[in-house]
């Protein structure tokens, strides 16, 4: 235990040497932050009126949807809906499969989707649709009114938490004696690497964290911006988002003999590209994902984070929080055990 304290407080002490891991895990979070409230401030506050559904009368989910307080249903045909759509009279329409057509992206094209995908889940179980509760208060009376640029922000807090990649790496990097002076060190010393490996992740995990609060705090009291209603969901995704990122940085370190600057590269790519697809750069971008490639919005780890972060404060919907939480351990086991696979097979012919 001595040891692994020892170790922890040492690689901390790194760490905050390092000026890299200062401007990117605590400074370019809270930057890009700021610009994202000066961008987008103008246009985050307004009331959500009526969300307006095209559909046609002979459709069985008809009722259902007019039953809903948020939703105004708009009876048309498939052929009408299209130029209603072109004239944004309607925010979208349903056909009788429960196909959803869309002219735009926005908070109330992907309220509706929400919608649609629980009446698909009600119908697959074979339940009728008017046993659901569907007056569950999707758009509560709050000060913040958030439109879709909503997404953008949680994605970057998804991505943010995945920032603990960048330690993760560093603590195999420092382990390895072909990169770094003390991986020379600890290879010929009777230092246990999992020891010092576990002491690597614990102090990512700790650092990274101590950012994410620090981003919060900062979003919450100085920005003003409120973002969290359901705080402990809140914080058990991004306390997973944090698992993964430590995961995938001993991976990435773990897995090939390039340089740490080459590592680092393909840490900056994967994290960006992750949270591009989960609307970092724009929610029209999720929507496209989501609509078409259905199935990778829902395998990746930081849509995983972001859409479940969506869903329990914007809508006050925690359906598949248990299955993002469990993909994300199951991502983050398995990258640390391959991770121990490839330190194990290490070898060096000289120091």
């Amino acid at each position: 235990m001595k040891n692994l304290i020892r170790n922890c407080i040492y690689q901390a002490k790194h760490n905050f040497r390092d000026k890299g891991f200062l401007f990117w895990s605590l400074l370019y979070p809270i930057l890009m932050m700021t610009f994202f409230h000066i961008a987008f401030s103008g246009v985050m506050d307004f009331k959500l009126e009526g969300v307006k559904v095209g559909i046609e009368r002979e459709n069985p989910v008809k009722d259902t949807l007019a039953s809903i307080e948020f939703i105004d249903t708009v009876e048309t045909t498939e052929k009408a809906a299209e130029e209603l759509l072109e004239k944004e009279e309607i925010d979208g329409f349903i056909d009788s499969k429960l196909n959803l057509a869309v002219s735009e992206s926005g908070i109330n094209q992907t309220i509706i989707k929400e919608v649609v995908d629980e009446i698909r889940q009600i119908g697959a179980l074979g339940m009728p649709y008017e046993s659901y509760d569907f007056t569950v208060d999707y758009i509560s009376d709050r000060d913040q009114r958030s439109n879709s640029l909503v997404v953008m922000f949680y994605s970057l807090i998804a991505m943010v938490a995945a920032y603990s990649v960048y330690p993760g790496l560093e603590s195999v990097n420092l382990i390895q004696a072909n990169l770094s002076d003390i991986g020379a060190r600890v290879s010929i010393s009777p230092l246990k690497k999992q020891s010092f490996l576990v002491a690597g992740a614990i102090v990512a995990m700790g650092l990274n964290i101590m950012s994410n609060a620090m981003l919060l705090l900062f979003t919450k009291y100085f920005l003003r911006i409120e973002l969290f209603y359901s705080l402990k969901y809140s914080l058990l995704l991004i306390l997973m988002g944090n698992v993964f990122g430590v995961s995938l940085g001993m991976f990435i370190g773990a897995s090939n003999r390039k340089s740490l600057n080459f590592k680092t590269a393909v840490c900056i790519a994967t994290t960006l590209f992750l949270a591009a697809l989960s609307g970092l750069f724009g929610p029209w971008i999720k929507l496209a994902v989501d609509t078409r490639f259905g199935t990778l919005s829902r395998i990746n780890p930081i849509s995983i984070v972001s859409n479940n972060l969506y869903r329990v404060n914007f809508l006050g919907n925690t359906d598949g929080l248990i299955e993002g939480v469990v993909l994300l351990g199951a991502y983050s086991a398995l990258l640390i055990l391959l991770s121990f696979v490839f330190l194990r097979r290490r070898r060096y012919d000289s120091i």
